[in-house]
This record gives structure tokens, C-alpha cells and sequence, in this order.
């Protein structure tokens, strides 16, 4: 089952093979066992349609990827634009304490950050977003460019990985309710279908010490070879993490939803 799953997020596997895990693998493991595996958590609220499932990449332990219940093609779903709509990047951003909890410390969240991909750039069609380490070039420029991310979407005054991208800032300390594809949607005035060819990133850092994000998107062959794939500004190896010091490790991290997260709430 794991080297099924590796195969799958290694990107190596039919594009209905993740919707295939979560759903026959673990919502059936869930029903019958009350055990989510071979994901980590199974969150099933009220109805499928607001639920959403998180798989821990064996391949590398710090990588962890949000799956909707609901079938979902990807960003550009018309789900996403419905009033009433799941949060996926706040919830995603919740379920930072699983990769603190693998790492077996804190981990500064401006080391972190969310991706999901256009549908040129995924391999997957069901809607997942990433969540793992940054890049540590990419968060160094992100750093230097700062002065010139405010609350209106503009382009960043370099190339990001020699892509243009687009960049605003939100100042709050968590991510629920920001809603970075509906931003994406709403600015560039896109419809459903044509969000299929945009990538979406959700950054934290802070502006002035005060906590915040910075929401970052491009486009499919805005650059040669730009396919919208922002997984690429990630690293599921978090080699970032190696310049934390050791202090504190085997403390693991606590859940934000206490006890019921232990097997899928």
C-alpha cells in the first residue's frame, strides 16, 4: 500500500489514482475501521461536500497534501466559487502540526507554504493542495521583495524560478478566510475554465513584525516553459529545516483539534 502511494506522489501513476486512494483506500478503511490509513486523517463533518481528507507522503515525510471528498477536477472546479464554499488553503494551513509533529519540533511557518497547481502543471485530476517546506532561495527573494507586496495584486519586480508571478499581501495571522483562488478569480475577472490555467501559492511571512501571507499566482505561458506548476516553489525534502537549530526536537507539535484528529475527525 505504501509503494503504491509512493508511486502515486511521485507523479508516476493514472491521473484518477489519487482520488482512487483517498476514496477506496481510505474513506472505505474509515467507514469500517475507523482508521483513515493509508491517509492521516479523514475530516468528515456534516456532508462530503465539506470534507477533506490528508495524505503523508512516504517518499518524504515532511510533505502533506490536502484531498477534498468531494470529486473535484482541480483549481478550476466551479465548487470553488459557490457561496458557502470549503476553506481547503485554511484548513490546509491547520494541518501544519502534522509535518511539526513528523519533524518533532516547531517549525517557524515562514519556513513553510501551500501550493496548488494549474491543470497544465498537475499530474492529479482531483483538487489537493500542497503543503511543505519553501524553498529557500525562493523565500530569501520573497524576503527582499517584501517592500513592494501591498494589498493589490502586481507582478514582483523579478522573475520567481525565472517565472512572472504575481503577488499581494494579507496581513492575519491564520489563513482561513482568505481564499487566494476566489482573489485570483476575482482580479484577473476568470472564469472557472480559465482558472485551469493559473497556479495558486499561499507564503506566510510577516510585514513590519506583523503576521500575514503573501499570495502569489501565475500563469500557463505568461514565460517559455511556464506551465503554472507552483508545487515547483516547494521542496518536499525541507531542506530548509537544516539550518533550524536542533533544540527542542522529539516535542512533537498538538493538534488544533485536539483529541478527535487521532483518527480523522
Amino acid at each position: 500500500m505504501l509503494a503504491a502511494l509512493a508511486l502515486l506522489l511521485g507523479g508516476c501513476a493514472r491521473s484518477d489514482a489519487l482520488w482512487m486512494v483517498t476514496q477506496d483506500l481510505c474513506m472505505t478503511n474509515y467507514h469500517y475501521r475507523r482508521d483513515p490509513a493509508p491517509c492521516q486523517q479523514i475530516y468528515q463533518p456534516q456532508s462530503k461536500e465539506q470534507g477533506f481528507s490528508i495524505l503523508q507522503n512516504p517518499r518524504y515525510p515532511y510533505h502533506f497534501i490536502l484531498v477534498p471528498n468531494l470529486a473535484m477536477s482541480g483549481i478550476e472546479s466551479i465548487a470553488l466559487s459557490r457561496t458557502g464554499r470549503t476553506d481547503y488553503f485554511g484548513y490546509a494551513w491547520l494541518m501544519r502540526y502534522r509535518l511539526m509533529a513528523a519533524y518533532g519540533a516547531d517549525v517557524p511557518d515562514d519556513r513553510l507554504g501551500m501550493a496548488i497547481n494549474s491543470a497544465w502543471g498537475r499530474s492529479q485530476n482531483q483538487l489537493h493542495i500542497h503543503l511543505t517546506c519553501l524553498r529557500e532561495d525562493v523565500r530569501r527573494q520573497l524576503q527582499a521583495e517584501r517592500p513592494y507586496i501591498n494589498e493589490q495584486w502586481r507582478p514582483l519586480p523579478d522573475r520567481l524560478l525565472n517565472h512572472t508571478y504575481y503577488a499581494r499581501r494579507v496581513i492575519q495571522p491564520a489563513a482561513m478566510g482568505i481564499y487566494p483562488i476566489a482573489s485570483v478569480a476575482r482580479h484577473f475577472q476568470l472564469s472557472p475554465p480559465q482558472l485551469a490555467e493559473y497556479g495558486v501559492a499561499l507564503i506566510p511571512t510577516t510585514f513590519s513584525g506583523e503576521k500575514g501571507f503573501i499570495l502569489l499566482t501565475t500563469r500557463r505561458g505568461w514565460d517559455k516553459g511556464n506551465r503554472a506548476s507552483v508545487e515547483s516553489l516547494l521542496d518536499k525534502r525541507c531542506e530548509i529545516l537544516t539550518i533550524l537549530k536542533p533544540e527542542g526536537r522529539g516535542l512533537g507539535a498538538v493538534s488544533p483539534f485536539s483529541r478527535a484528529s487521532r483518527n480523522g475527525l
